[in-house]
């Protein structure tokens, strides 16, 4: 009997051209970056002690390790049957009662179990909307600049990206409007608007009430969801956002992403979809992964019930306000002539602008000084449009550091501009 075997298989696969086998929504799109994975992204230098201001991650200093602990211990000695089998579609009910009960002291809503759906973070839960409503050539509009591994998760969908401008108060209306009658005369079909209000990535700004109200009623009138992203809703550092757009809609129009990964661990992969259940119907019907882990999920419900939570983000908010200031004061110190910065509200992130200079020839003289930062320029379709802003990610490193990236930052300004 003639055996299939690896010499054989060798052969027939030898030369082959994978990109023929592709689906088009592979084909659509880049290889992204290491930051767009959640991974640390990093220019190559020498440096023996590199300062690393590009990604969004929590201080792995100020992880609720302990609390984390006791979480899956009690979820294995009292709930392991349960605990350690599939999630389903929606997820542990106990750990979404607790989200709603959570969510509507917060924010005033009336949420149930059922209108939250557990995830994989907030990409999971905007991978999951694309499924349920995104087909081809179907237009998604995005605020310019975003985040750049959404913008590729869409495009991965095989759908129109298309920017609108925003400033420090959010999406530009006019424009905003304005677009929508021009693709809507062209006779395209706009599916969804994907924000991220508060604490914005990577501007850090937060859009102005009257932004939001004017926002809803357009998308309400042309039947465009808002995918509205709240991954650093809770991360304000004296006074919270306005209220969110699915509070001020009561959900009509609008799926709400929200995670556990910034003001917790971005390891535990785990965040949720606030939906009415007319939207979250459709999003469980095209779930094929069999859930998330309910293991995660019962840790996270000890964590909320008992009002944990709540001290560790008020203790977060406090830590990246300190760590903000830092920053900021070490620009101002060391790099007032070379750039301006307007300092965030809350967030992760500075979103800082040349005033001498590239930002393309800074990058690299950055990094061999051991200060690495991300390009502003990543985060608009067009890569060539923005050579003058780049993103500083300041909530990991160290005081030490912060303070040392400023001065840092002036040599690499004086090499380039030498």
């Amino acid at each position: 009997m003639d055996f299939y075997d690896k010499n054989t298989a060798a052969s027939e696969w030898k030369g082959v051209d994978v990109d023929h086998l592709l689906s088009s929504g592979a084909r659509n799109i880049g290889a992204g970056s290491a930051t767009d994975a959640g991974r640390f992204w990093r220019l190559p230098t020498e440096h023996p002690d590199p300062i690393v201001l590009a990604g969004g991650i929590p201080d792995d200093t100020a992880l609720p390790v302990e609390d984390i602990i006791k979480g899956f211990t009690n979820a294995i000695e009292n709930n392991a049957s349960d605990a350690l089998m599939y999630g389903g579609w929606f997820g542990y009910e106990g750990c979404r009662q607790a989200i709603a009960n959570r969510q509507n002291r917060l924010e005033g809503t009336s949420l149930e179990s059922n209108n939250i759906i557990m995830h994989n973070g907030s990409s999971g839960c905007l991978e999951n909307v694309c499924k349920a409503f995104i087909e081809a050539d179907d237009v998604v509009i995005v605020e310019s600049p975003s985040y750049s591994g959404t913008v590729r998760a869409i495009r991965g969908f095989q759908a129109e990206v298309i920017e609108v401008p925003m400033d420090l108060n959010g999406i530009n209306v006019a424009q905003f409007r304005e677009t929508i009658v021009k693709l809507s005369e062209q006779g395209k079909r706009i599916k969804l608007f994907y924000t991220i209000p508060d604490y914005h990535n990577p501007m850090g700004s937060v859009t102005s009430l009257d932004v939001r109200r004017s926002v809803l009623e357009t998308c309400a009138r042309n039947k465009i969801i808002i995918a509205e992203d709240a991954a650093y809703t809770e991360l304000y550092y004296d006074a919270p956002p306005p209220p969110s757009y699915y509070a001020l809609s009561n959900g009509h129009g609008v799926i709400k992403l929200c995670s556990f990964s910034k003001i917790i661990a971005t390891g535990l992969r785990s965040g949720w979809i606030q939906a009415r259940e007319e939207f979250a119907e459709p999003l469980t019907k095209v779930r094929f992964d069999m859930g998330n882990s309910p293991l995660v999920h019962y840790a996270l419900t000890d964590f909320i019930v008992s009002g944990r939570l709540e001290e560790h983000v008020a203790s977060m908010r406090a830590l990246y306000r300190d760590k903000c200031k830092a920053m900021i004061s070490t620009l101002r110190e060391n790099c007032d002539t070379y750039v301006e910065v307007e300092e965030p509200e809350g967030g992760f992130f500075l979103w800082v602008e040349c005033k001498k200079g590239k930002a393309s020839e800074l990058i690299q003289a950055s990094a061999d000084e051991g200060l690495i930062f991300s390009l502003g320029s990543i985060f608009f379709l067009d890569k060539g449009i923005d050579d003058n802003h780049f993103r500083l990610a300041f909530t990991r490193p160290p005081f030490e550091h912060l303070d040392e990236a400023g001065k840092r930052l002036r040599r690499a300004f004086e090499k380039i501009l030498d």
